[in-house]
């Protein structure tokens, strides 16, 4: 992903000293990264104050900033920055917990926390106690943390939140807008609690140009003041945000040239094409044979974007994204035999028909294979949803029936929530599915997610058991919300009648238009397509309205005319 290169720039200092106290029982880090991890991750600082009733003080801050310097970065790229920090600061949590549960000791591990993020262009806090994050902009220092705090009286304050206080652990988070010449504060409570809101401002104002001194007046000041406990400041100016520009963005994604229309017998490093598998106006792809006579399937970009940076971009995340799912279930990536010399990627060849071709041949398969299919696809899908990746084109001709089982393949429409939130220049070229496979969602508007596959796969699933669409045509033409609630699902079993009630309703439910009505969990359909669930009865004990609201309102009508021809014919006799 060397083409979504960050341009973040920061000034950054920090210190802690022990001051009056014979233990310094803070601590403090950064991680200032500067290859890919600075656009995928961002930069990270953080500071901790072990609570000093507790006899594992120092201890406890030291390991809250060492694990998670280290565990954050060691999170999939593909995470969003939110849920990857709150996840390492919660596990961080449990293991204080857990070894002040266990301490033959009796001993707390118990520490105040709060970090900062620098990411493209957003800055993502997180805190737990009484440490705080300040940021000055414009002049104005703006306290962005409260204080986990309970007063009992004048004289007695109690820390309320701390890592490995409690099982379960509240985590603030929230997010700003970084601006250049921005100043982030992070400070321990001995600074911050020895000098006046009034005194700290004028402080970091004063020296907002020069962050070494500004984190060195910090500590003297409080000293001055008067302050007992242990002193810990860090300090970061934002110089410039991670914006890259237009033409940064394009050069970088033109360094390797777009290769020519091949045809077979011609050869691009050491790779020789033997057929033609596929051409559009947006990509070629290729049945390619290596030196060592090893099959692959190539994928080269369209000459007709060769100018468009949202396209190329596209293309190049396609490799990036397949090479990092790994599942039987997925088309690996595989790397080129040589260096590349032009614009491509390789996946493993998968010999088999899609099931799109089988859909053709066979019309529907029966219901066995068609569970056991699904139930490999699943997990292929759960392999993506593990990176927090989308498919988003499930469809009969995506999908290759290896001697192994099923392949899921084609990487055109991913979704990948830890790059959309990296900052381009560029509007990103969204691809999204085919529309009678794609969940409605995507054409409304609504909030996408994993839903938004279990809905392709069981239009799959539909498909397979009965040749036909669950909604009929009118689901393809379908672009609001209204028109889609105007829709009514076809039960499977009144186009294959050896499709049972309970699994009809299972794929009903994965096909509901709200993508809150269907599972939560693959897992949770897959059972329910597996094995009966015992809260939907046979057809025969459910309610006929339920059953089949259409005969009901046909029956119903039909009694109505025969009353209204009833009442006619007894005024007009």
């Amino acid at each position: 992903m060397d083409h979504l290169q960050s341009t973040l720039r920061i000034a950054f200092a920090q210190r802690s000293e022990a001051g009056r106290k014979p233990e310094n029982q803070d601590t403090l880090g950064a991680r200032l990264p500067e290859d890919q991890q600075l656009t995928s991750k961002g930069i990270a600082m953080a500071i901790a104050d072990g609570v000093s009733s507790s006899d594992a003080a120092r201890e406890a801050s030291q390991t809250a900033i060492i694990g998670f310097l280290t565990d954050y970065y060691a999170t999939p790229d593909t995470w969003r920055t939110g849920p990857s920090a709150v996840q390492v600061i919660q596990a961080l949590n449990r293991s204080l917990w857990g070894r002040s549960r266990n301490s033959v000791l009796g001993q707390g591990y118990l520490t105040t926390f709060s970090a900062l993020i620098l990411k493209g262009d957003t800055g993502f806090i997180f805190h737990v106690g009484d440490t705080r994050v300040y940021l000055l902009r414009d002049g104005e220092l703006e306290l962005l943390t409260r204080d986990h705090n309970q007063r009992i009286d004048e004289d007695t304050v109690y820390l309320s939140r701390a890592l490995g206080a409690d099982l379960n652990l509240e985590v603030d988070m929230h997010s700003v807008q970084l601006q250049p010449n921005d100043v982030f504060v992070l400070t321990s409570d001995g600074i911050h609690d020895s000098l006046s809101a009034t005194e700290l401002s004028k402080l970091v104002n004063d020296h907002q140009q020069d962050v070494e001194a500004l984190v060195a007046q910090g500590i003297a000041r409080a000293l001055d003041a008067g302050s007992t406990d242990n002193l810990s400041i860090q300090a970061a100016r934002i110089e410039q945000t991670g914006h890259a520009s237009q033409d940064d963005a394009v050069r970088v994604l033109s360094r390797l040239p777009f290769p020519p229309l091949l045809e077979p017998g011609q050869s691009l490093d050491g790779l020789t094409v033997k057929k033609i598998l596929h051409e559009s106006n947006r990509s070629q792809v290729y049945l390619v044979e290596d030196d060592a006579g090893r099959a692959h399937i190539m994928k080269t970009p369209s000459r007709l974007h060769d100018d468009d940076p949202a396209y190329l971009e596209r293309f190049v995340m396609e490799a990036w994204i397949g090479a990092r799912i790994h599942s039987p279930y997925v088309v690996r990536v595989v790397t080129p035999p040589q260096a590349r010399s032009s614009l491509y990627y390789l996946t493993e060849y998968v010999p088999g028909p899609t099931l799109g071709q089988m859909l053709s041949e066979r019309g529907k398969l029966d219901i066995p294979d068609a569970v056991e299919m699904i139930g490999y696809l699943i997990r292929g899908i759960r392999a993506f949803h593990r990176k927090e990746t989308l498919h988003q084109d499930l469809k009969p001709d995506n999908i290759v029936l290896s001697r192994n089982g099923p392949v899921i393949v084609d990487f055109g429409s991913c979704w990948v929530a830890g790059v959309a939130e990296i900052q381009t220049p560029i509007l990103r070229d969204k691809i999204l599915g085919t529309l009678d496979y794609s969940a409605p969602e995507y054409r409304y508007g609504g909030e996408t997610g994993p839903h938004s596959d279990q809905f392709s796969l069981a239009v799959l699933l539909y498909k397979m058991l009965t040749g036909k669409s669950p909604f009929g045509s009118a689901y393809g033409k379908a672009m609001d919300l209204k028109s889609f609630q105007k829709l009514r699902y076809r039960p499977a079993s009144r186009i294959n009648p050896l499709v049972p009630f309970w699994l009809d309703k299972a794929l009903e439910k994965a096909l509901s238009i709200n993508p809150n009505h269907r599972y939560d969990a693959l897992s949770e359909w897959l059972q329910d397509l597996q094995r009966p669930n015992p809260r939907w009865a046979s057809p025969g004990q459910q309610p006929l309205l339920e059953r089949d609201p259409e005969q009901v309102w046909q029956a119903v009508a039909a009694i109505g005319w025969g009353f209204a021809v009833l009442l006619a014919f007894m005024l007009f006799s």
